[in-house]
């Protein structure tokens, strides 16, 4: 797809987040019908997606110069970020402001471990 594309659904996603959050002010008892735990991770996710749709794809891709080649000790590195924050998650008690952004590292740091495992195995088949 093209970084217009990429950035209409970035602001799509963007308004999404306005209305919600100008509805959970205003209801506050029908956030979510599941715990804290989930919902900020939810949010965190979300997070993730509107990083990837309005900053990531647009501005800073297209701004490489080298493409990226993908590397699995990369790839295995972001993967075992992700594993470490769920541990965390799971093993806290507390739910709170960081809940979204283990949320966040979770989700970013699977993304980016199947993107470089992606492009290794794309990159290890063309040397084929």
């Amino acid at each position: 797809m093209k970084k217009k594309i990429y950035l209409l659904i970035g602001i799509f996603l963007l308004i999404i987040a306005v209305c919600f959050m100008c509805y959970v002010f205003n209801h506050p008892e029908a956030i979510s019908p599941w715990g804290n735990r989930v919902t900020f991770i939810l949010y965190g996710i979300y997070i993730w997606l509107l990083f990837k749709f309005l900053l990531d794809i647009p501005v800073l891709k297209t701004n490489k110069k080298i493409p990226s080649d993908g590397s699995l000790i990369r790839a295995l590195f972001f993967f075992f970020v992700a594993i470490v924050f769920l541990i965390m998650e799971i093993a806290w008690d507390k739910v709170n402001f960081f809940t979204i952004i283990r949320g966040f590292v979770i989700i970013g740091g699977i993304d980016r471990g199947i993107e470089n495992l992606s492009l290794w195995i794309k990159n290890r088949n063309m040397k084929s």
